[in-house]
């Protein structure tokens, strides 16, 4: 039994055969054989389609000068052999999120020099996100890293990207399998770190507050049936949660938490004239992702 590629178990595995279609063909004495299979992991039951060809030119020889045919197999759908395509894709902005798209299925197609480009193209449009309006990728790549984007060694990695695409598109040189895979990996890791990671432990694990919706979430969150009635100052409130807080910030947040709840734009809460909160009624719970 022949191991093939699993694109489910991300490696070669055992298959059984659950349907095949053979087709022959003889032009002018041109012989060639086509199979379409429906295969079936035994590891982890995944179905994919396997298309084999072989036609008398596919032919090797032993050292006796026996020939010994071979035959091209291509696995559906097309997989990456190393890698991994990024996860919680739709966290990506629309933009990004298309080029990315578009540049996994180049690299699954084997289209090597279409992948350096959209590689190239996907840092193009962070910066476009980002609002870094440059005339040329690599001085946006160095605004990149000068406005806090991107460590120093991070921009350096995207300067081997912005040379790999512009050698592969304006040369039509084709890169190195290897080489992309190791590119692909860093794109991932400033997707991840630019636009998913911080959508993915929010509200799972404990994170810096620096926006004032979400000082406002955090103080909702904390009130429970314990609460009720009681009068807190927000320190008492905050508890522990109050080192969750950007310190630059902390006294700002106050101030705006203080004036909606004079404004009456908390129905939740009241200010006694002692400048504490009454606990009125447990909020239901907010979100801010």
């Amino acid at each position: 039994m022949k191991k093939r590629h699993c694109n489910n178990c991300k490696g070669k595995r055992n298959h059984k055969e659950l349907f095949e279609k053979k087709i022959r063909g003889d032009d002018d004495g041109f012989v060639w054989i086509e199979k379409y299979q429906v295969i079936e992991c035994l590891g982890c039951e995944n179905i994919s389609f396997l298309k084999i060809y072989g036609d008398v030119t596919m032919v090797d020889y032993d050292y006796d000068g026996n020939p010994e045919y071979y035959y091209d197999e291509t696995i559906f759908p097309y997989f990456l052999e190393k890698g991994d395509e990024l996860k919680y894709q739709y966290y990506l902005p629309d933009s990004i999120k298309i080029i990315y798209k578009e540049t996994i299925a180049a690299f699954k197609a084997d289209s090597y020099i279409l992948t350096a480009g959209g590689l190239r193209a996907i840092i193009e449009a962070i910066c476009n996100h980002l609002k870094i309006k440059k005339d040329n990728l690599e001085k946006r790549i160095d605004a990149l890293y000068k406005k806090g984007h991107l460590t120093l060694s991070e921009s350096k990695r995207l300067h081997s990207i912005r040379f790999l695409g512009n050698d592969a598109l304006h040369e039509i040189s084709k890169p190195k399998k290897e080489h992309l895979y190791l590119l692909l990996e860093i794109v991932n890791h400033l997707l991840a770190n630019l636009y998913i990671n911080d959508k993915i432990i929010k509200g799972k694990v404990d994170t810096i507050v620096d926006k004032y919706e979400d000082f406002s979430v955090l103080v909702q969150n904390l009130i429970n049936e314990d609460l009720l009635k009681k009068e807190l100052t927000l320190d008492e409130l905050l508890g522990k949660s109050k080192r969750l807080i950007d310190k630059t910030k902390i006294a700002e947040f106050e101030k705006n938490f203080e004036k909606d709840v004079t404004e009456k734009k908390l129905s939740f809460i009241s200010l006694t004239k002692e400048k504490k909160y009454k606990i009125l009624k447990v909020p239901e719970q907010s979100f801010s992702w």
